[in-house]
């Protein structure tokens, strides 16, 4: 029987608080949700790449909270969790303006690793696309 910080209910959990913190560039709580060797790989409409570590992630989001923007949206459509010991992966898909200032569709894949008595977001894959795509 699976603890109860291992079951799909806490990654949904830790999902929710990330998208709440995320979209409200709460940089503070960013800091303690990704793992130290987090790593996004952003695939955007015209199939360019861009790559993110942690702290060059963070001061994205530190950047347009500076700037002024005040909430992104918080929508998601929940397509899949799968835990398997101390990793999990959700797959999921966002509308949210937050990487190129239009509103875009985001399909999601998100890993997730239990260290330090937690669940740390390891790995984020993202492909942009229009709304209407």
């Amino acid at each position: 029987m699976p603890t109860p910080t291992h079951t799909k209910e806490a990654i949904r959990a830790a999902m929710d608080h990330l998208i709440d913190r995320a979209t409200k560039f709460d940089v503070e709580a960013l800091e303690t949700i990704y793992h130290k060797d987090f790593h996004t790989t952003l695939v955007m409409p015209d199939s360019t790449v861009a790559t993110y570590g942690k702290e060059d992630f963070i001061a994205h989001f530190r950047k347009q909270a500076e700037d002024g923007k005040t909430q992104l949206n918080s929508w998601a459509d929940w397509h899949d969790f799968h835990v398997l010991g101390d990793t999990a992966v959700c797959v999921l898909t966002r509308k949210h303006s937050g990487m190129s200032g239009e509103e875009m569709q985001l399909l999601c894949n998100i890993e997730w690793r239990f260290e330090d008595g937690r669940w740390q977001v390891l790995r984020e894959q993202i492909f942009l696309r229009p709304l209407d795509s």
